[in-house]
């Protein structure tokens, strides 16, 4: 079940980040000197807490009464833009992630949005792949000199 977080989740919310986006930061090498707050696994309580008052939506994926994923996103002239879409790596494989991917869809729609975006390690390539099944195309690359991988801005057109 996807619910709208309340501000007494956001605690429980920066722990799924950290936790599933733990595995990227080690693969990738990302470190608080070439990647701001290590790609959100350090973002610190007042950043998100900021996110949230400023009015990003947020919504958590509840299995069995467990909070088993996160999802953040923003949306600005007709576009809805992902912060976050995470699931926790021993539920990743098993359609949560599409679930969330078709909430962001209908969010969009209900939104008037005509399309969405997201940025992610271009060479995180299973990754890459499930966004291109869910329809998205890579639009953007940027390559910043302190990292090894290639930022990638992905689309789906609506």
């Amino acid at each position: 079940m996807i619910e709208p977080v309340h501000k007494e989740l956001l605690p429980k919310c920066l722990k799924i980040i950290e936790l599933g986006y733990e595995n990227t930061a080690q693969k990738f090498g990302m470190t608080e000197e070439n990647c701001p707050h290590r790609g959100r696994t350090r973002l610190p309580y007042h950043v998100f807490e900021n996110e949230y008052e400023n009015g990003c939506l947020m919504y958590v994926y509840i299995l069995n009464g467990e909070i088993i994923g996160f999802l953040s996103l923003q949306t600005a002239e007709k576009t809805m833009h992902i912060n976050d879409i995470v699931i926790l790596p021993a539920y990743q494989n098993k359609g949560f992630g599409s679930a969330l991917m078709q909430f962001v869809k209908e969010q969009a729609k209900a939104s008037n949005c005509e399309k969405i975006n997201l940025g992610m390690v271009h060479e995180n390539i299973p990754l890459r792949k499930w966004y291109e099944k869910m329809g998205f195309k890579t639009i953007k690359l940027k390559q910043y000199e302190k990292v090894t991988y290639t930022v990638g801005t992905m689309e789906l057109l609506l």
